[in-house]
């Protein structure tokens, strides 16, 4: 009689095992499906009505996304460049996530390009249609927006931005030609409020570079020493020259120079036992916030402004000649091509590397 009872218990949990497995597979394969199909309903969304810049949520990893054309390739489109004067308190950054501190807001961390476009101010000609101009409209960019050399939160004067990569390495990398003819890298002046009563000796007077009489004599003759995670030894300065004494404790020098590091005009005057209390980007190349050093007839932009470089403000002042970009296919897999944008394959080794 027990032997009967305990085989029927048995079967019955065995039965019920088995429907529960049945259950749970079934949900799980339930669960697959639709998710796959909200993923492939969610991608066809995008790629037929891409979102807005004034529905991109702050903190989002880019603030201007590129348009994607009916064929599914982002259209074709010229060299631009942006003039913008950058205020303070604006990071040049895609994302504010990752530069917010403890003190701050995020609406004081504003990146320059969410500052853009809002086309608060943008100077040009509004009166082509007969409402107001949106970036797309006025700037003829679809593609991403990137700074021709950053500048800090802090720091303030002119930035460039551009759609064309290739600028961006002929002004930031101090080994680029600034065009076929010529080997001198693209300069960037800057006027800097320093700490300290510094002065320069006079043309007549031989100074060594380690005379703590004249540091500033230092960076003009072998450069800084930074540390090697912040680039190691700087160049010499192209231009040293001291504006003015603003306060007895105090330096407000005009600095010129061709590279680019992160932070390099700061952490050159703190190699030198000084710091940088203001600092403002004057020109870069040929231009100014004034446009060309030879126009005089152009208005300097305010804190906040814009404006579009002609073609021949950029071949002047930046040695670029504009050009037309290759086309960018969105196509998933492989690697893109530059001239057709079509995926190529991967000729990277796939064996594994044998371990030493």
């Amino acid at each position: 009689m027990m032997a009967r009872i305990s085989s029927v218990l048995l079967c019955f949990f065995w039965a019920t095992g088995i429907l529960a497995f049945q259950n749970s597979h079934r949900i799980k394969r339930h669960n697959v499906e639709a998710t796959s199909a909200l993923q492939s309903r969610a991608r066809e969304s995008y790629t037929s009505n891409p979102p807005r810049r004034d529905e991109v949520k702050r903190g989002s990893k880019q603030s201007i996304k590129p348009s994607i054309a009916n064929n599914g390739k982002i259209k074709q489109e010229r060299t631009v460049v942006i003039m913008y004067h950058k205020p303070p308190n604006v990071i040049t950054s895609h994302s504010n996530a990752d530069a917010i501190s403890k003190t701050q807001t995020e609406q004081s961390r504003f990146t320059v390009y969410e500052d853009i476009s809002t086309m608060k101010g943008f100077v040009g000609d509004q009166s082509r249609t007969g409402k107001e101009l949106n970036f797309e409209t006025a700037t003829n960019i679809q593609s991403k927006l990137h700074a021709i050399g950053r500048l800090d939160a802090a720091t303030t004067g002119l930035l460039l931005l551009t759609n064309d990569g290739n600028l961006v390495h002929q002004v930031t990398n101090p080994n680029a030609k600034q065009d076929n003819k010529q080997s001198k890298s693209v300069q960037k002046t800057y006027e800097a409020l320093i700490m300290g009563h510094h002065e320069l000796p006079e043309a007549s007077t031989t100074v060594s570079a380690n005379d703590e009489t004249y540091p500033l004599v230092t960076l003009l003759e072998k450069g800084a020493t930074l540390s090697p995670k912040h680039g190691g030894q700087t160049k010499p300065v192209d231009d040293l020259t001291i504006l003015s004494h603003p306060t007895a404790s105090t330096t407000l020098v005009s600095i010129t120079i061709s590279e680019g590091k992160n932070r390099q005009i700061r952490r050159m005057f703190h190699s030198i036992g000084s710091g940088v209390m203001k600092l403002h980007r004057v020109s870069v190349g040929k231009l100014s916030l004034a446009g060309l050093s030879s126009n005089h007839s152009t208005t300097e932009l305010q804190e906040g402004e814009w404006r579009l470089l002609s073609e021949d403000e950029i071949r002047v002042g930046l040695g670029w000649e504009c050009r037309w970009l290759d086309e960018v296919s969105p196509v998933a897999g492989g690697r893109r091509s530059r001239a057709s944008g079509k995926p190529q394959p991967n000729t990277r080794s796939t064996k594994r590397r044998r371990r030493r």
